[in-house]
């Protein structure tokens, strides 16, 4: 079975789609689903928006779960939160921890405010970097979210909007073979796979990944919306089979080979 293994309901201060909402719309895809809820420890702009009580997740959601229906938790990785974020994911029974960078040098990437004063260079070199320091430090996750989540807000359009392999290679092979090293899988996140510029920014990126030693990856659609959930599914796999990844999901942390239809 298919699984959409990143999305956001009730616990998640942006999202605007709750556990039956969810549940109900990967049931019509006919895919498993795992909800991975956000966690940014000392966010910089409101450190308690991201933040919630684990225990009471569980208690309303754990009766929910299924073979299908899966609970995980993405832990937004600050350089200064390391222990905290350790802490919150050996805390609790997860399926699947996602890890991934939603702030460099404490700065929000979603604001403007992050780029201002700065060349893309710079911003580029700092993403990875702080990427890079996050995976070094004594952390526990399963996978590394959405690669390209600085293409989403950055102030960059045409040829510049893209990460490019050429940016800072040595930055890339070394998060890479981070990652590998660890034996932690890449997502291939689906939010901008409806755009061939971003599919053609990303292949190489995936391709790399694999070059270096990497052979497993997930899948996640980032949903906030239900009618999100599994959304551009098929063109991950796509991209999963051009980089000669194979697709992976959690369950109590352990890692699961995706049945992909051929």
């Amino acid at each position: 079975m298919l699984f959409d293994t990143h999305m956001h309901c009730d616990y998640s201060c942006d999202s605007h789609m709750q556990f039956a909402d969810a549940i109900a719309a990967a049931a019509q895809e006919k895919i498993g689903m795992i909800v991975t809820e956000h966690w940014d420890y000392d966010y910089p702009t409101n450190p308690d928006a991201f933040t919630f009580d684990i225990d009471e997740y569980f208690a309303r959601f754990k009766p929910l779960c299924t073979d299908k229906v899966l609970i995980g938790i993405e832990i937004g990785m600050q350089t200064h939160t390391a222990s905290e974020d350790k802490r919150v994911a050996q805390g609790h029974d997860f399926d699947f921890v996602l890890g991934s960078i939603h702030c460099i040098g404490k700065r929000d990437l979603y604001e403007t405010t992050c780029y201002e004063g700065r060349t893309r260079q710079q911003i580029v070199e700092e993403f990875l970097q702080d990427s890079i320091t996050c995976i070094e430090q004594d952390r526990d996750f399963d996978a590394f979210a959405h690669i390209d989540y600085i293409c989403r807000y950055w102030p960059y359009e045409g040829a510049e909007r893209e990460l490019r392999l050429e940016d800072a290679p040595h930055l890339f092979d070394k998060l890479f073979q981070l990652l590998i090293d660890k034996n932690i899988p890449i997502e291939i996140n689906t939010r901008r796979l409806d755009d061939a510029a971003a599919v053609a920014g990303l292949l190489p990126l995936y391709a790399r990944y694999h070059a270096l030693g990497g052979r497993y990856c997930t899948v996640g659609s980032d949903a906030h919306y239900a009618e999100h959930v599994g959304r551009r599914i098929a063109e991950a796999l796509k991209i999963a089979e051009a980089c000669q990844l194979t697709p992976v999901y959690f369950k109590k942390r352990k890692m699961q080979i995706m049945e992909v239809s051929k």
